[in-house]
């Protein structure tokens, strides 16, 4: 942390001290606030943990406070307390945030002997419970304090916290920019067998060593366990106060609650703050995955709408650039498959010979195939054996393909989009509130001059995806070179994946 933050809490401790007004520690002043909260009442046993683990040299011991947000989670959250309470180096306070919760949610987690505090006539789901805890507990907190945020269908790993810790308060090296939050690697737990889950599993195995490779370099904090300075979320909460970030309702928060993905949107404003985010190989938690494709398009629709949502919000910069370069090379594969799709189909109508013995897609099909297969040994033979049947992986990523179409053209639109996980918001707004984005400004999709702009480049993306289905048709050759040079270009990605690299 920055030594003029420390230093200043020193001073005026000091000054308080003298003055003859007593100092509440943060500790005392958030079990205070604890004892009143509605929902842990009941809660007349339960011991806080005052951790004396310190990491470095001539350091404090940081304050690590867990909020978990729960919307009816009796079948899960049992595991996930036991998750924090088991840990190498517990949190010092554990608050589960009950969220409209009908089931025994709160009386589960009362039992564990963790607190519960209930949200009160919250309608922005999981973002707006944790502003509400927010809103009460930041301004207690020092910076040397920390907070975990993680969902309730979450597991940690046994050393999760100490790793986090050890990552947060690292003696900050010269020319290097401080961190601002640790997230976790997520790995699938899967309930039942089902296609769709073992899909899944092998693309967070995938996507878990690629992280690594990239030394723990973090695209996205993510919701499901992610530990956070207190001078982060100081800093957004200002940067939201000053109008540098999206920021709906009427009391600047921590979290946007428009935003679909609050997770990533955070993230966002960390980055655009300077700060670094990592996701260390040894943070790993294992999160509930989709059992069914339907369940599966509602969660993705909700990742990829949300995900363009907050480039759009945000502004192009230095920070949201290679996010859109992403989305961009992300829907250039979607004109791949089409072009692909009218390729085979026009060789095959015209019965021309397919090129598949030529060297050239021979040797790519097999580097493919060997570096999908080699990439989920870790996750056992199903996950091998699904990567070598090529097929229910081609599928799934043909399914993830049309989401993307599906949430480009809800976006250009700006159509609503409801949570599609747990609970839809059944919120009534206005129609001059709905023309707002979370910038409270008027989304200039919802305008006149918007909407035409929009007809006019969905216009000209239906042609160009027209000129492009039709190449094969009247060039076959060209379409077959093109083709080409697409695979070449993601062979030549796929042998960097499997060239070793230092991950540590």
């Amino acid at each position: 942390m920055k030594k003029t933050e420390v230093l200043k809490s020193k001073i005026n401790k000091k000054v308080l001290s003298k003055s003859g007004i007593k100092i509440i520690s943060p500790r005392r002043q958030v079990r205070k606030y604890l004892g009143t909260s509605k929902g842990n009442e009941q809660n007349k046993g339960h011991t806080s943990i005052d951790s004396k683990d310190a990491l470095y040299k001539k350091q404090n011991y940081p304050y690590v406070v867990a909020l978990v947000p729960a919307y009816n989670e009796e079948k899960r959250i049992s595991k996930s307390l036991d998750s924090l309470l088991n840990q190498s180096r517990p949190p010092d306070e554990i608050i589960v945030i009950a969220d409209n919760c009908t089931d025994k949610t709160a009386k589960i987690s009362l039992a564990k002997g963790v607190n519960v505090v209930q949200t009160i006539n919250n309608t922005y789901m999981k973002a707006g419970a944790l502003n509400q805890i927010l809103y009460n507990i930041l301004p207690m907190l020092d910076p040397t304090d920390t907070i975990l945020v993680m969902d309730a269908d979450t597991i940690l790993s046994p050393h999760f916290i100490r790793s986090a810790l050890n990552v947060l308060f690292k003696p900050k090296q010269k020319n290097r920019k401080s961190i601002g939050g640790v997230g976790g690697i997520f790995l699938a737990t899967l309930e039942r067998w089902t296609i769709a889950g073992q899909l899944q599993i092998n693309e967070y195995i995938r996507y878990q060593r690629r992280l690594s490779r990239r030394r723990g370099r973090a695209l996205v904090l993510t919701g499901t366990a992610t530990m956070f300075n207190i001078r982060t979320l100081r800093a957004v909460l200002r940067g939201r106060k000053k109008g540098l970030f999206p920021n709906k309702g009427k009391n600047s928060s921590v979290y946007d609650t428009e935003s679909l993905t609050e997770d990533n949107e955070l993230t966002l404003c960390a980055k655009t703050l300077n700060f670094r985010v990592i996701s260390p190989k040894e943070c790993t938690v294992e999160t509930a995955i989709m059992p069914t494709f339907r369940s599966l398009y509602k969660q993705r629709i909700r990742w990829q709408r949300g995900a363009l949502e907050n480039i759009y919000t945000h502004g192009i910069n230095s920070h949201t650039f290679p996010y859109l370069l992403r989305q961009i090379i992300s829907y250039l594969g979607v004109g791949f498959v089409i072009l692909y799709v009218s390729a085979i189909s026009t060789a095959l109508l015209r019965n021309e010979d397919l090129p598949w013995n030529k060297p050239i897609w021979l040797t790519v099909a097999i580097i493919y195939i060997f570096e999908q297969t080699f990439s989920v040994r870790s996750g056992g033979w199903k996950s091998i054996l699904s990567s070598l049947l090529i097929i229910p992986e081609l599928i799934y990523n043909i399914f993830l393909d049309f989401i993307y179409v599906i949430c480009f053209i809800d976006f250009l639109f700006g159509k609503s989009e409801s949570w599609g996980r747990m609970r839809d918001q059944n919120v009534k707004i206005n129609n001059e509130e709905r023309r707002k984005s979370n910038t409270r400004k008027i989304d200039i999709r919802t305008t006149f001059h918007g909407r035409i702009v929009e007809i006019i480049l969905l216009c000209s993306l239906l042609i160009i995806s027209t000129i492009v289905f039709t190449i094969p048709f009247r060039n076959s050759t060209l379409s077959w070179q093109l083709l080409a040079i697409y695979v070449l270009i993601g062979s030549a990605a796929t042998i960097a994946r499997l060239i070793p690299v230092k991950t540590s």
